[in-house]
């Protein structure tokens, strides 16, 4: 098991070390554009999280497709897992962003260097990285100015959704995509964070909180889950994201990999 890095000794103090480590990366900021990316509905979680964290904060938000469009002094990214082999959007977007800001920050996310476009962005940025995973930061903290916080997700409020109470039953909420590893699924899959199957934000959190125990390779879902006081067993998608996830921010939950045969 990792041993984990100083500021991180237990949940809450590691979600307080992330706040301040994101938030003082603003403290100089003349004016700030957050962007999103487009993604499934995990995605906007992220985004609602990174919007509480902000909240104190005056600041614009435009999608990725408005990047010819702005400019300014600080430029604030999405946390996502765009920087993968299945999803490489932002790594094109990145020396776009790059000509328009005098400052970028990645929010926290999951990298794979060894994808070449991955390795060539993050080697050549003059951005502030941060890394929501270890696995992800032992792999780009050479390449880049690097530094761990947790998934900007940890920072929704998640206590309305917990009034559903505990729930029954169990759901199948496993990926359809090109970032699934799975070779079969069951057949009562339930892909809710699929924009065509759920296509906003609280009703997705109003399904997961009507289950007892998840099974899924979606990193939010797991995120959610454990959130929302739900045991959740994860399958790993086609990278390291989802157990470099568990295992950094949700060892006091019950968050376990999937066991064959389970």
């Amino acid at each position: 098991m990792d041993k984990l890095p100083n500021g991180f000794s237990d949940f809450r103090t590691g979600l307080e070390t992330s706040r301040c480590r994101i938030l003082s990366e603003l403290t100089q900021a003349e004016d700030v554009t957050f962007f999103t990316c487009g993604g499934n509905i995990g995605d906007y979680l992220i985004w609602a999280g990174t919007r509480h964290l902000l909240h104190q904060f005056k600041y614009k938000e435009a999608t990725h497709r408005e990047i010819t469009d702005s400019k300014g002094h600080t430029a604030l990214i999405t946390g996502s897992g765009g920087w993968s082999r299945a999803h490489r959007t932002l790594p094109m977007l990145l020396p776009e962003i790059e000509k328009r800001f005098e400052k970028i920050i990645i929010l926290p996310s999951s990298y794979d260097p060894g994808v070449d476009t991955v390795k060539r962005a993050l080697s050549q940025t003059r951005a502030k990285v941060f890394v929501r995973e270890l696995e992800s930061y032992r792999m780009v903290k050479d390449l880049c100015n690097a530094e761990l916080a947790y998934d900007c997700a940890f920072f929704f409020d998640f206590s309305p959704y917990r009034i559903q109470g505990k729930g029954e039953g169990e759901l199948h909420a496993y990926r359809t995509d090109g970032e699934s590893a799975i070779t079969q699924k069951p057949s009562d899959n339930y892909d809710i964070s699929n924009n065509y199957v759920v296509n906003n934000l609280d009703t997705w959190l109003h399904i997961i909180s009507q289950y007892e125990r998840i099974r899924t390779d979606r990193a939010h879902i797991m995120v959610a889950g454990a959130m929302l006081g739900k045991t959740v067993y994860y399958t790993s998608s086609n990278y390291h994201k989802l157990p470099g996830i568990a295992k950094f921010s949700l060892r006091e939950y019950p968050v376990y990999p999937e066991k064959s045969g389970q």
